[in-house]
């Protein structure tokens, strides 16, 4: 292999790593998200509840 053929996949390499690295990010940010707005959504329905008690 030459220099400039390695250089090449060196470079191809590193931007694969970079956008399976971003979209992991993103889908973990998306799913997290969900998460905390389902425990939130909990929270609010728990208030709710205690309301219509008293």
């Amino acid at each position: 292999m030459s220099q400039d053929t390695k250089l090449m996949l060196f470079f191809i390499w590193v931007l694969i790593a970079m956008l399976i690295s971003t979209i992991g990010l993103i889908i973990i940010m998306r799913w997290y998200h969900r998460e905390v707005n389902k425990v939130k959504q909990a929270k609010r329905d728990e208030k709710m509840k205690q309301h219509d008690n008293e």
